[in-house]
């Protein structure tokens, strides 16, 4: 009864947010008609758990958050939260009580998040910005929180990382479509102010930014499942990923797609590079690489690689870091406050010091040694630690195998983008996940392989029969009578 109220009032709520996304966003049908659609068949999907219901409304909102429509900013401000704490609150108290085992590297890695957030919390005493900053670090408390429970209950079951995962996947892949859609309309909105292509998201690097995660996370689910349905999401991602002419997500991507393949070993390394040599081979022959090459797009994108944009190939980055190194320097112990870049470089901007138009470091990793100092360094540490001895250990093999990319590709985009704890756009969440994701893999995988030979002759007490037990065990089990009469019988 309770399941097919909480059904009624998801699919009131799909209608009733169906009819608000379209009044605000009557003047573009065609993201009014992409909403509509994801929304119905969100809702409509009865194989969908409250959790991954619920997984699937925060997702929609933090997708709104990041995009180009005030009106879709504003209604998704608050309810993105309100969503990532019901998500906490249904995982917690979910019908499966019983509790994860967790080991050492997932205790250190929900113990450092929590760190993590408590400090951003702490921060808005001293913060230059206390009540933006008091708001992003609930944020922060939030993510942390659903990793916490995520490990320790939801994700009990191994299988149920990549049944979660993959409603993230294909919202994400969804939102592309329909920014691949809006672009063709010839929404003056789908491009930048330097015409380049973000389709309904807020600027072209945001877009970028979900192609980067789309695409590995698509992998590891095809890894998983070896269904070929599971890589038309990756499609869209792959198409709109070079309209961004984003450099630092497609490297990213593509570095962290041969750090998987060298994980693999030596044979998928020769045949990738035999499959590139023939398909680029292949393409001169027939003249389809000179005709690419040389178009006006490539050479508009090669460019991005080649050509300072006014003397800078960083697009100024560099500058923007040389002022944040500058301002760390004047409070080196605290920083000036979680979340704070924003205000501290309005300020500074209004001063004469800084002369940038950006309001980000756009490095992940210096914005948060700006914002927290000295005193933020080890927890950010701890966390790195538990990324990267995933990245380098993790078995790699079926849903890790896209798992470890996307977190290789996370890594690198946070060298140029302020984005590990950019509360409130999807980024931060899948991928921290994706490390809990890892951590969960590995540690199953670890405890099979450390079964012990007691716990199958114990099987039958938990209501398993001998037929399911192999010759080998059956031996085990067995009284010295009857395996006397078996070998007699084998005889």
């Amino acid at each position: 009864m309770v399941d097919r109220l909480g059904l009624v009032a998801l699919v009131v709520g799909a209608a009733c947010l169906t009819a608000v996304t379209t009044a605000l966003t009557v003047d573009k049908p065609i993201v009014a008609a992409g909403v509509a659609f994801l929304l119905v068949a969100l809702y409509l999907t009865r194989r969908l758990d409250g959790f991954r219901r619920i997984l699937a409304v925060a997702t929609l909102l933090l997708i709104f958050a990041s995009s180009n429509m005030p009106s879709l900013v504003s209604f998704s401000f608050y309810a993105r939260y309100v969503a990532v704490g019901c998500l906490i609150l249904w995982a917690f108290n979910s019908r499966r009580r019983t509790t994860r085992h967790t080991d050492s590297r997932a205790k250190l890695f929900v113990g450092a998040l929590w760190a993590t957030a408590g400090l951003a919390t702490l921060s808005s005493v001293w913060s230059i910005s206390p009540l933006h900053t008091l708001q992003q670090a609930v944020a922060l408390l939030l993510l942390a929180a659903l990793a916490h429970v995520l490990l320790r209950r939801r994700w009990v079951e191994p299988g149920a990382v990549a049944a979660d995962l993959h409603v993230v996947y294909v919202l994400l892949s969804l939102s592309l479509v329909v920014s691949l859609g809006y672009g063709i309309t010839g929404a003056a909105a789908a491009t930048s102010f330097n015409d380049r292509f973000q389709g309904v998201y807020s600027n072209p690097n945001m877009l970028s930014i979900i192609c980067a995660l789309t695409i590995p996370l698509g992998w590891a689910l095809y890894q998983q499942s070896r269904k070929r349905t599971q890589l038309l999401g990756i499609a869209p991602a792959v198409i709109a990923l070079p309209m961004t002419e984003s450099r630092t997500a497609l490297i990213a991507v593509v570095v962290g797609g041969l750090w998987v393949v060298l994980r693999h070993g030596a044979g998928p390394v020769a045949r990738l590079l035999v499959v590139t040599v023939g398909g680029v081979g292949l393409a001169y022959l027939f003249g389809v690489l000179p005709s690419v090459v040389g178009s006006t797009w490539a050479q508009t994108f090669a460019a991005r690689f080649t050509d300072p944009d006014n003397g800078d190939l960083s697009n100024g980055r560099n500058q923007t870091w040389q002022a944040a190194v500058e301002l760390w320097q004047s409070r080196p112990t605290l920083g000036f406050g979680y979340a704070s870049g924003i205000h501290l470089f309005e300020q500074t901007r209004q001063n004469g010091f800084f002369d940038v138009s950006v309001n980000l470091v756009h490095n992940s990793y210096l914005q948060w040694l700006l914002e927290l100092g000295v005193i933020g360094i080890a927890p950010i540490l701890v966390l790195l630690f538990v990324a990267l001895r995933g990245v380098l250990l993790a078995p790699i093999g079926a849903l890790n195998s896209g798992l470890v990319w996307l977190i290789v590709t996370g890594l690198l985009i946070q060298v140029t983008e302020s984005t590990m704890f950019g509360m409130g756009q999807p980024y931060p969440y899948v991928f921290w996940l994706a490390v809990a994701g890892v951590l969960v893999r590995t540690s199953s995988a670890r405890h099979a392989k450390g079964v012990p030979a007691t716990a199958l002759i114990s099987a039958p007490a938990h209501g398993r029969s001998h037929t399911h037990l192999s010759t080998g065990q059956r031996q085990l089990t067995a009284t010295p009578a009857s395996a006397r009469r078996e070998r007699m019988s084998v005889r």
